[in-house]
This record gives C-alpha cells, sequence and structure tokens, in this order.
C-alpha cells in the first residue's frame, strides 16, 4: 500500500518539485523483511534481488572506484550516498570525493544541486541549481560545456550507486563458479562470481562499447547477497588487452531506513543564468 514519505525523505528547500514529493511506498527495514531461497541462476536471482530492493525502498551506499588512465596513471574516487529508490524523477544525496575536490550533489524533483568545497557560485551562494531544461536557455550557451559536464558527473555518479545497473550487468551473465558463503560488514551472504560479455552490455552502455574496442571480452563480477535478497556488496573489474583497467566496489547498508534527501535552503542557491 502506497504511503507519503516521511518529513526526512521528503527534498525541502528550493525548487522542490511536487513530483519530487510524491507518494511513495514505506520503506522497510530489512529486518522486518522475510527471508527468501536465492535461485541458482542469474535471471532468477536478479528478479528476486529487485523484489527485495523495491521493497525495502531506501540505502545507503559506498562507492570506490579507481582505474588507470592517462598513460598509467591511477585515478580514485570514493562516493557516499543515500537513495529512495524507485522515486521517479530520483531522490539522491551524495558526496563525490576525488584526488582533487570533494563535491555535494542533491537530485530532488529532476533538478541538480551541486557544491564544490571551499567555493562559492554567487556571495553567500555555495549551492548552484541545474537542469537538463536549463541547457536549452540560449543565454547558456558558452557555459554549456561545462554545465553539461557537471550534470554528467552526477549522473555517472547515480549510475555507480544504482542498484539496476548491476543487477543488469549480473542478468547478462553467467556464474563461474558455485556459490559460497562470505560475511559481509557483519552480515552473512551468498557470494556470487561471474562473467558478462562485453558485447552485451555493449548494447545499451556506451562505456562498455569502448571497452570493447579496447580489447576487454568479458567483464568479471562478484555479488553478495544476503537472506534477504538484498546486495551487500558488488564488484566489478575491467581489463584490457591494452593494459588499461578499473575497478568498481560498492557496499549497500541500512536497507529500508529512513534518508534524508533534501534541497538545500533558497536564500544558499544560485540559479544560472540569473
Amino acid at each position: 500500500m502506497a504511503a507519503a514519505c516521511s518529513d526526512d525523505e521528503k527534498p525541502k528547500g528550493d525548487g522542490a518539485s511536487k513530483a519530487s514529493q510524491a507518494a511513495l511506498p514505506a520503506p522497510v527495514p530489512a529486518a522486518s523483511l522475510r527471508q527468501v531461497t536465492l535461485p541458482d541462476q542469474p535471471g532468477p536471482l536478479i528478479d528476486t534481488i529487485a523484489r527485495q530492493v523495491r521493497t525495502a525502498g531506501t540505502v545507503r551506499a559506498d562507492v570506490v572506484s579507481s582505474g588507470t588512465e592517462n598513460g598509467g596513471a591511477r585515478q580514485q574516487e570514493k562516493i557516499s550516498a543515500q537513495v529512495r529508490i524507485g522515486a521517479e524523477p530520483p531522490q539522491a544525496q551524495m558526496t563525490i570525493v576525488d584526488q582533487d575536490s570533494t563535491t555535494e550533489a542533491v537530485v530532488a524533483g529532476g533538478t541538480v544541486y551541486t557544491r564544490v568545497d571551499g567555493e562559492e557560485q554567487a556571495p553567500g551562494k555555495p549551492w548552484v541549481r541545474l537542469s537538463r531544461q536549463d541547457l536549452r536557455n540560449p543565454e547558456l550557451a558558452p557555459f554549456s560545456k561545462i554545465l553539461t559536464g557537471i550534470l554528467d558527473s552526477v549522473d555517472t555518479g547515480l549510475a555507480q550507486i544504482s542498484v539496476d545497473s548491476g543487477l543488469q550487468l549480473v542478468r547478462a551473465g553467467r556464474f563461474d563458479k558455485a556459490a559460497a558463503t562470505e560475511t559481509v560488514d557483519g552480515v552473512p551472504t551468498r557470494r556470487y562470481s561471474g562473467r558478462t560479455p562485453t558485447a552485451e552490455l555493449a548494447k545499451t552502455d556506451t562505456a562498455f562499447k569502448a571497452v570493447a574496442q579496447l580489447g576487454g571480452d568479458e567483464v568479471p563480477w562478484t555479488l553478495w547477497v544476503d537472506d534477504k535478497g538484498l546486495p551487500r556488496r558488488f564488484r566489478v573489474d575491467v581489463t584490457t588487452d591494452r593494459g588499461l583497467g578499473s575497478t568498481q566496489d560498492i557496499r549497500y547498508r541500512q536497507w529500508g531506513e529512513p534518508v534524508s534527501v533534501q534541497a538545500p535552503p533558497a536564500d544558499k542557491v544560485h540559479t544560472i543564468g540569473t
């Protein structure tokens, strides 16, 4: 039965749209979910996980991404996020840390609010408000490349923490060994290891198309799932024939617990073009 989000789950402040505050099913803590039988084939397993994830409704995730590029230089990025699953438009609050800066982002009501530590967009306004619709404003044409880059970066972060992205990768793959028992952050899980053909992923994801072109035939992955059918960890390793590689390691926690996705105060937000 649908129920309104609790107060700390509704975006507040500047520009919180009605769509972002639409009624969603109430989150269900993992402890209140029934145990499920985990299937031994990727497709049925992912169907089970998807149902449990939707029922839980919220999650916190920590992502560590690293890779070699630019002649072998090692790059690393960390994302911590809280997400309202099933919200349309998405609802999420993220902190993105790379070697150069720390960026906070709030995604609510189809709008992105972002700020970089130590910077102001206007006097007294550390936050900037952006949306894809803003990019249609001809007055912003000189800044379109920069603004598109900001929005693309947030979208990439959302994709990285999205449970759906990982589930589809596993669904298109195969297990390469029997599931094993392993504890993740104190929670007993089943560990599934497998591989997915890069060519299959490239059909819907341009990033994997580039990997395929560089000689990466398969994407190895490992998925840890608890007895409630909820992912606890997901790791993907990509390596190409040219020696380039990347690793993405996601840990999921506090399934079904309250999250706080709030737009920043209006007087702290700068709107591009004003």
